[in-house]
């Protein structure tokens, strides 16, 4: 999983050089966080609790919820102690309504709406587990980087994603979460049922998590490094004194 993650970060610096870009002034810098706006909370599971899953996204295509929604539903025929919420709102909102009519799973499975970021903020808390399983849209429509991902980190959350574009950049596959191929609905549930059989895991995942985002995505020290980026170019183009 390792090489193939390196191969697909080497990708996309090749596409940028491929576009004229000199390979030596390619400097990544992703967004970041208010991690102030976000606190840390381990994850338990307590007697009798459902487990609890989250995505945090708009309903259009990259965002891949008909794959996510396919795996839960049939992981719930394993696990039916078992809910999961979908926060926001998009044009497949109806066809994706439609969806979990037909798999049966109207009440396990439901599509919250657009919120608040407070709000979310909430919903955050009150989760055990997030999924954001991306895809590229037939359009080519690809994901950034997913900093909802970032977001549930940075709050404790073992996050479950897929191998696409900038992702996997911002999760610490097989540390933090798990990353599975584009549209492989086994995958992820073979990974939604790891997590749910192993919530001993959640507290480590979770920890690991905030402090990946607070090493790579604290908006003060990306700031920091930006006004450094700046600085450095000032310097590369004063004139020589030679």
């Amino acid at each position: 999983m390792a090489k193939n993650l390196q191969s697909i970060q080497i990708l996309r610096a090749e596409r940028a050089i491929a576009l004229g870009c000199p390979a030596d002034k390619i400097v990544k810098l992703p967004m970041g966080l208010n991690l102030s706006l976000y606190q840390f909370k381990a994850r338990y599971l307590e007697a009798n609790e459902p487990i609890k899953i989250i995505t945090v996204a708009r309903l259009v295509e990259k965002k891949g919820i008909e794959y996510s929604i396919r795996a839960v539903a049939e992981v719930l025929k394993q696990y039916p102690n078992l809910i999961y919420r979908i926060v926001g709102d998009g044009v497949l909102r109806n066809s994706l309504e439609e969806l979990i009519r037909e798999l049966g799973v109207s009440e396990k499975i439901k599509l919250l709406g657009w919120m608040t970021q407070e709000e979310v903020r909430q919903l955050y808390v009150d989760s055990h587990l997030f999924i954001l399983s991306s895809v590229t849209a037939q359009d080519g429509d690809k994901e950034g980087q997913g900093l909802v991902l970032q977001e549930a980190q940075a709050m404790g959350l073992p996050v479950l994603s897929t191998i696409h574009n900038g992702i996997p950049d911002g999760v610490l596959d097989g540390k933090s979460g798990f990353l599975v191929p584009e549209t492989d609905v086994k995958a992820l549930v073979e990974r939604i049922s790891y997590l749910i059989t192993n919530p001993e895991k959640w507290p480590e995942m979770g920890r690991v998590g905030r402090a990946f985002v607070e090493e790579n995505y604290d908006i003060n020290l990306l700031n920091d490094r930006l006004v450094k980026i700046y600085e450095n170019l000032l310097k590369s183009s004063e004139p020589s004194n030679h």
